[in-house]
């Protein structure tokens, strides 16, 4: 007698692929969810790294570094530099720090006026402290509107993705001497980091642990990077004085390294002279991690920031002086 073959049938086997199929689009999101809450673990760790560089920082010159400076040469903007700069030696950065000239030197990888001597040490480098690791744009890229466009052959100036708060528009307490129109958009000395000035822990008047530091600039408004790195990521402002001096609406007023908050976190719409460049001054908070922004409160702690917060709350946590009381 003949014994009978034992095999799968046709029906059997699509009933297994489609029951595989099944558990791989049941698994793949909690695979992605783990990788993502991964990543946004790493970022979180990238901000107690940013957080304890400023206060240490503090503790050895006496007060936060300036948000965002002007440089005493030929482009002051590309010039100069901005917080992330300066605490670099904070962040075990000594060696990279002390090649730096901050007398003759660029910090930008503009054509006209590239990097060059000792700074050529940022031509192409990238920090990981400096970039969240959920974003999947290329730090290296120029963004559009920028001026990190490097000369034939040579390497462009690092795109950061984290931004200090100087302020927000409108002053939460309705104040016109610090925060003011410019060309530029509107720019605000009512931060933890402010432009053309240093700040103490006791400016923070509501309270460090009610006041935004460090937001996060990693994400895409529409289709665009849009985030305040004019110039790349190391460099500072165009006029050396701060908020209060600006005299005219028309000024040309604008910073790097810094954004004066106005619009709504992930908002995806950019807005003509206030969040349309990287060289204004409203560039939109976003990340790519789902629902908000991580952010550095000026006591150290990170927090995570959802998109649906309401823009009062937000621009009384980016304003550390206002003297109003904060829910968040």
């Amino acid at each position: 007698m003949r014994s009978g073959r034992h095999a799968f049938t046709l029906v059997e086997l699509l009933v297994v692929i489609a029951i595989i199929g099944v558990l791989i689009a049941l698994l793949l999101p909690a695979v992605q969810q783990a990788r993502e809450a991964a990543r946004r673990m790493q970022c979180s760790n990238n901000f107690k790294q940013m957080g304890l560089a400023l206060h240490n920082y503090h503790d050895t010159f006496g007060s936060f570094p300036y948000g965002s400076r002007a440089g005493t040469v030929s482009y002051p903007n590309l010039s100069g530099v901005n917080w992330r700069t300066s605490i670099l030696p904070f962040l075990e950065q000594n060696a990279l720090f002390d090649q730096l000239d901050f007398e003759t030197g660029s910090f930008s990888g503009y054509s006209n006026f590239p990097f060059a001597g000792s700074n050529l040490v940022l031509e192409g480098l990238v920090f990981d402290g400096y970039i969240c690791p959920s974003s999947p744009i290329d730090p290296l890229i120029a963004a559009p509107g920028g001026l990190n466009n490097p000369a034939d052959g040579d390497k462009a100036g690092m795109m950061h993705h984290y931004v200090g708060i100087a302020g927000a528009y409108p002053d939460p307490a309705g104040r016109t001497d610090v925060v003011k129109q410019t060309s530029r958009g509107y720019a605000a000395g009512t931060g933890m980091l402010r432009p053309g000035q240093v700040t103490k822990f006791r400016d923070a008047t509501d309270g460090t642990s009610n006041s935004l530091a460090v937001a996060e600039q990693s994400g895409m408004v529409g289709n665009e990077v849009i985030a305040a790195n004019y110039g790349g990521g190391w460099t500072g402002q165009l006029a050396d004085y701060p908020v209060s001096s600006i005299s005219s609406s028309s000024d040309n007023y604008y910073y790097t390294g810094l954004s004066t908050v106005r619009w709504q976190i992930n908002y995806d719409t950019k807005t003509s002279s206030s969040s349309s460049q990287p060289y204004e001054n409203n560039t939109i908070l976003n990340s790519f991690h789902p629902g908000g922004i991580l952010g550095l409160l000026g006591d150290g702690s990170t927090r995570f920031i959802p998109e649906t917060i309401d823009m009062e709350t937000l621009r009384r946590l980016s304003a550390c002086d206002d003297g109003l009381t904060n829910s968040f």
